[in-house]
């Protein structure tokens, strides 16, 4: 067996910064966990809340399965003492009724998890970190709702380009944009924005999206345009109900339609990778090499993240768009 691990944060001049984690129990278990990035700068034990909801994660992951007695028949079964350690965590921070009131305040985390069986490997993903099985077939839960809010950022970066030749205004400002939505006071916007310019915004970005994904409701775009990542986010965070519902781990109910769970045989299989969604290629082969090599392309043809790797965050001088997180296992 090889196992190959890498984490860094998108600031490697702040490593402690870094909201990835991930589990490594040799025969047993493997998991790549993404906190949530934090809408809001609250600290809980000296951690940021999507740091802080990783953390959780990974204790509970390592407590639970690193002991012999109690080992889940389904991993699906671990969802609920996850999500009771996030809820736990509240109730000791006194926040359990704000968290349920407010998505901004919850600690959040993505999960992709491997479990070995005697012929098998067991997968359960929770949010959309990724697994790759063989260096071929790719397993990631994408979300449609950051397809809607990396439109808005690039369609408000090129209206921001033709104002300011400026890149780090141009990131800063586009982002702001992709964060409070349409619909916000454009004084935080330094000038180079105001009412018209969103409203024009809006309407391109709405346009954009539903040209894109048809099956969008009008409604739900037009939402998540206008109200941007902190507004709107969170009413389709675990909401099984809307077509731009996603999952994560947050210490409430998580719907079992919006995970990925699978069993698939051991026989022929060499490896097995774990990713966080800092990687926007997958590397062209096994290890941290490969996958530091597409990163390294990515970063090189598409840096601000506008293009054919589009995001709500592009990478800034030394600065990453995101962190990233790899665990690869080879058997053979």
């Amino acid at each position: 067996m090889r196992i190959e691990a890498f984490s860094e944060g998108k600031d490697p001049a702040r490593p402690e910064a870094n909201e990835d984690r991930f589990v490594v129990l040799p025969g047993r278990a493997y998991a790549v966990i993404d906190g949530v990035t934090d809408r809001l700068g609250t600290r809980y034990d000296g951690m940021l809340a999507g740091q802080y909801g990783a953390v959780l994660v990974k204790e509970t992951l390592e407590a639970t399965l690193g002991r012999r007695e109690g080992w889940p028949d389904d991993a699906r079964a671990l969802i609920a003492p996850l999500t009771a350690a996030i809820a736990d965590a509240y109730a000791r921070h006194g926040t359990l009724e704000a968290a349920r009131r407010d998505t901004n305040r919850r600690f959040s985390a993505t999960l992709a998890l491997v479990l070995e069986r005697p012929d098998a490997l067991e997968l359960l993903l929770v949010g959309d970190s990724g697994i790759r099985l063989g260096c071929a077939r790719d397993l990631r839960l994408d979300k449609d709702l950051d397809r809607v809010t990396a439109t808005t950022r690039r369609v408000a970066w090129t209206r921001i380009a033709a104002r300011s030749d400026e890149l780090a205004r141009r990131e800063t400002l586009s982002r702001r944009v992709a964060w409070g939505g349409t619909g916000q006071d454009p004084a935080g916007l330094e000038g180079i924005l105001d009412r018209a310019d969103l409203v024009g915004i809006e309407a391109e970005a709405r346009a954009t999206a539903a040209h894109a994904m048809p099956h969008l409701p009008a409604a739900d775009i037009l939402a998540l345009v206008r109200g941007g990542i902190v507004n709107a986010q969170g009413g389709y965070q675990n909401n099984a109900a809307s077509p731009l519902g996603y999952s994560c781990l947050d210490g409430f109910d998580v719907p079992v339609g919006l995970i990925h769970h699978e069993i698939v045989p051991r026989a022929d299989l060499a490896c097995v990778e774990l990713y966080s969604d800092g990687y926007f290629r997958p590397g062209d082969g096994f290890g941290i090499d490969a996958w530091e090599r597409a990163f390294d392309a990515v970063e090189r043809e598409d840096p601000s993240k506008l293009g054919g790797y589009a995001s709500v965050k592009g990478t800034l001088g030394a600065v990453k768009a995101d962190d990233r997180t790899y665990l690869g296992v080879r058997w053979v």
